[in-house]
């Protein structure tokens, strides 16, 4: 598979992501850009280094790089947009440790879009070996606390956090001054995850940080995943507050007549009616923070969200930064003196099941699905949404893993038990 996805680079580091390539990725990006300085920041992964010294190889063949050393996702378009310059980040998110990549963005931090990653893709040559550029540095991470930490003050809670020895561990002395108590578990760097995946989408991901909150009686546990730009979160009683219960608390508390919400399409139905009683609109976009984001500016969101737990507000530049929507969030639920818990107590009830089913060919998998369901009502956003009387089935082809993704969802178990059955008769041979 290509190493150039939907909405970023990203595959196994010297298999498929050679130094070659990744010299050839940096004179390409140079090349895009014109010339202009670069920002560059990298994740902790045991090979960004040596994926940066490649990359810079090929950005200086073009011109100059401002070099903010062990970053987040969030601080470099942070930094991009402070500096008004494009930007790279050296990551490969929640992928396991053999994997390394690239998100890259124009200057004032707003990634490129799917066609433009393409485009890149076309510029790809061997740089020359004369140097341009030279290599400046900047202290990102200093300026993005001092904001962050003007910008919420400090928060009367205890809280717990786990960035899975991830890049987030850079945050830590941020997180100790904006929280009363702070307790930090997996928080040194290791590109090798050994306590597990920096993913809090999957639950498994999440015991460690709930036994954690519950222990300690905490009031909040906040997981980030490998470049922090998604967050998963965690109440006082240790249960899971999902990304769709943060869209359903910023309804509720955050939104206002005429506001306008971007959601991906696996966000649960329940929300359009929230919204509408509400008097927001929302809007549906296809998965993918590269199609998000413009989608936002278009229609000057107040913000945008993914299930997965990239959230992006416009009074921070619609960047998905999973430290800023926690901090939003409770921010936001702390004004109105409402908790997690007492969120979770009052949501909707929904039953939903979320499956991978592993394919060479997920595209072609989807489309031998399209022609079983022609006679069926089905929506077409992203992949299939699949609608009957029991809920619906959400059938989408992965932007970065050869995979089918499946979201079941239905207001009764034996709506999903009957939603599930179909699953099986649509993607069986």
């Amino acid at each position: 598979m290509t190493v150039f996805k939907a909405y970023d680079i990203r595959g196994l580091v010297d298999s498929e992501l050679t130094t070659e390539l990744v010299e050839k990725i940096g004179y390409a990006i140079s090349k895009f850009f014109n010339g202009e300085d670069v920002v560059v920041g990298m994740d902790v992964r045991t090979h960004s280094f040596r994926i940066a010294e490649a990359l810079s190889r090929g950005l200086l063949a073009g011109g100059s790089i401002v070099f903010i050393g062990t970053s987040t996702t969030p601080i470099t378009h942070f930094a991009s947009y402070v500096l008004q310059k494009p930007a790279v980040m050296i990551t490969a998110s929640h992928n396991p440790p053999e994997y390394n990549g690239f998100k890259i963005m124009k200057s004032g931090g707003l990634d490129l879009e799917s066609h433009e990653i393409q485009q890149l893709a076309n510029l790809l040559e061997t740089p020359p070996a004369a140097r341009r550029g030279v290599v400046y540095t900047y202290d990102a991470l200093a300026r993005y606390s001092e904001y962050i930490a003007r910008k919420f003050g400090r928060l009367n809670l205890a809280v717990g956090f786990d960035p899975a020895n991830a890049a987030g561990v850079i945050l830590k002395p941020l997180l100790s001054q904006v929280f009363h108590r702070l307790v930090a578990i997996n928080d040194f760097p290791d590109g090798r995850f050994p306590a597990h995946l920096p993913d809090p989408e999957k639950a498994e991901n999440l015991q460690q940080l709930r036994s954690l909150v519950v222990s300690n009686k905490l009031d909040v546990g906040i997981a980030l995943d490998g470049d922090c730009d998604r967050v998963g979160i965690v109440t006082g009683r240790g249960e899971i507050f999902r990304p769709e219960k943060m869209v359903y608390a910023l309804l509720n508390y955050y939104a206002k007549p005429g506001d306008v919400v971007v959601l991906d399409v696996t966000m649960p139905l329940y929300l359009e009616k929230v919204a509408e009683e509400r008097g927001v609109k929302i809007v549906r976009q296809r998965v993918g923070h590269s199609f998000q984001k413009p989608t936002a500016v278009r229609h000057n969101a107040l913000f945008w969200a993914e299930y997965s737990g990239h959230v992006g507000f416009r009074d921070h530049n619609y960047f998905d930064d999973g430290i800023y929507a926690a901090l939003k969030l409770l921010s936001t639920l702390g004004e109105a003196g409402v908790s997690l818990d007492k969120v979770l107590d009052t949501a909707p009830k929904i039953y939903e099941e979320r499956l991978d089913i592993k394919a060479a060919d997920p595209r072609k998998v989807v489309g031998d699905v399209k022609r079983r369901v022609a006679n069926m009502e089905y929506y077409e956003i992203d992949g299939l949404d699949i609608r009957t009387k029991e809920g619906r089935l959400l059938i989408r082809p992965s932007n970065t893993e050869p995979v089918v993704r499946v979201k079941v969802e239905s207001e009764s178990k034996e709506g999903l038990e009957k939603l599930k059955s179909l699953l099986s008769q649509l993607t069986s041979p």
